[in-house]
């Protein structure tokens, strides 16, 4: 179908490669990064794919993955960008995930369940879409990051946005075995972060603007998922199995 990502608004729903920074890219990338440790030789699913860059990059690892997402649009264009013979993306609204009829090894939903209403039945129709020993991913920004000192989220495409201790509570009702990770900057990455916010760097020309070439050049490097001070961090990730 040849779609055009040009021909695709970004509206702020989802990642769009060529129309976001590198460090947002790269703090979203992150989740993938983790996950991919634990794809090999599996049968995965990919919700809320959108683009297709994190299932396409997964599929370096896995036997095979499913990318599905509910926007026509987007699955077109994932399905040109991205082709590979154990890679397939499929239109498919993830409150009807029971009609793919078929089991998976592993289950991402990366910032996406930030987007949901009805998350007991998408839990539980994940629960139900794992193998025996099969093990959810799943992946959401800390309410105190994306929507600091408001109970309410400031994204107008999140219903519910988490504390930890929210995030958790969640998801001990469906699974039996949960292990969190928080998602951190870097040193680094703090340290432009004040540099840049003193902002007398951007009255320098671009070959000289260190700041300037630091973000432009971003990546996953750039921030770490540790246990510790989950409570404050910019993401959760956690690792659910039933048993």
């Amino acid at each position: 179908m040849n779609i055009k990502l040009r021909d695709i608004d970004n509206t702020g729903e989802r990642i769009l490669l060529e129309k976001e920074t590198p460090l947002m890219i790269a703090r979203h990338f992150c989740a993938y990064l983790f996950a991919k440790d634990f794809v090999s030789g599996k049968q995965v699913l990919d919700i809320g794919c959108g683009e297709g860059y994190g299932a396409n990059y997964l599929a370096d690892y896995a036997k095979y993955v499913q990318g599905i997402d509910y926007d026509g649009e987007i699955i077109d264009y994932a399905k040109d960008k991205y082709q590979k013979n154990n890679l397939s993306f499929s239109v498919l609204d993830i409150k009807d995930l029971n009609s793919l009829g078929k089991k998976f090894d592993i289950i991402c939903s990366f910032q996406n369940i930030e987007h949901i209403q009805n998350t007991t039945k998408l839990l539980n129709d994940i629960s139900n879409s794992l193998n025996e020993n099969g093990l959810f991913i799943v992946s959401t920004c800390n309410i105190k990051d994306s929507s600091p000192g408001s109970n309410k989220p400031f994204n107008k495409f999140h219903v519910k946005e988490y504390l930890i201790e929210e995030f958790k509570e969640l998801l001990a009702s469906h699974f039996n075995r949960i292990e969190i990770y928080g998602l951190n900057r870097g040193i680094k990455l703090k340290v432009y972060r004040r540099l840049k916010k003193l902002g007398i760097f951007r009255f320098l020309p671009h070959p000289l603007n260190f700041v300037q070439k630091f973000y432009e050049k971003a990546n996953s490097a750039s921030f770490f998922w540790s246990k510790k001070n989950i409570d404050n961090s910019l993401d959760f990730i956690a690792f659910c199995w039933r048993k």
